[in-house]
């Protein structure tokens, strides 16, 4: 078994590489058993096709970063400031994963995309997170009542269009080469414009 778990190992750190150089669309089977200088065949025993090994890399991502996330959920904060610092944790998140892959800007807009199209659960859950700590916020009278369920997607949205703001404009090639400081300044400011209209 230690065999089995160590070339699938191999096969997402190809599949990493290849998703990050190339998006997702582009991408074959074929490319990583080339990178790994194997048959496509051989891949099949790991991963039925392309889309499944793609689930499993970000059910991997998003396993660490929810991890990230239940420790800031646990602090005894105000919750304005958890959302602050969860969003924080967001930008940092994406920021170490553009470094440590090398994902280029337009491989990762498509690849965005596609999770959004065919992975729709990653999002609702960025979104429940948010909803239950604006509800955790009324129930403790920290915020005045509102729809925040609404509310939660609206943000999602925002954050959403601060990144692909960001990107669209800059001339960089790869995302580590994108100024995420400013990412985390503007985000930071927009959600506090928000909070001042639902705090108590």
């Amino acid at each position: 078994m230690k065999k089995f778990d160590e070339k699938k190992e191999r096969i997402k750190d190809a599949g990493r590489k290849m998703f990050a150089a190339y998006g997702y669309h582009k991408t074959t089977l074929d490319d990583i058993a080339g990178l790994m200088k194997l048959k496509k065949n051989s891949l099949y025993y790991y991963f039925p096709n392309k889309e499944s090994l793609f689930l499993e890399l970000i059910e991997d991502e998003v396993a660490v970063f929810l991890e990230k996330q239940k420790k800031i959920l646990d602090k005894n904060i105000a919750v304005s400031k958890k959302i602050i610092q969860v969003l924080n944790e967001l930008i940092h998140f994406v920021q170490q994963r553009a470094v440590k892959y090398s994902i280029r800007i337009e491989s990762y807009l498509e690849m965005t995309k596609v999770l959004r199209e065919h992975y729709p659960d990653f999002q609702k859950n960025q979104c429940k997170l948010i909803e239950s700590l604006l509800n955790e916020g009324m129930a403790c009278g920290e915020l005045i009542r509102h729809n925040a369920k609404q509310l939660s997607r609206d943000i999602d949205l925002l954050i959403t269009a601060v990144f692909n703001n960001y990107y669209r404009l800059s001339e960089a090639e790869f995302i580590y080469e994108v100024d995420f400081d400013s990412i985390s300044k503007t985000v930071k400011r927009l959600i506090s414009y928000i909070f001042d209209g639902i705090k108590k």
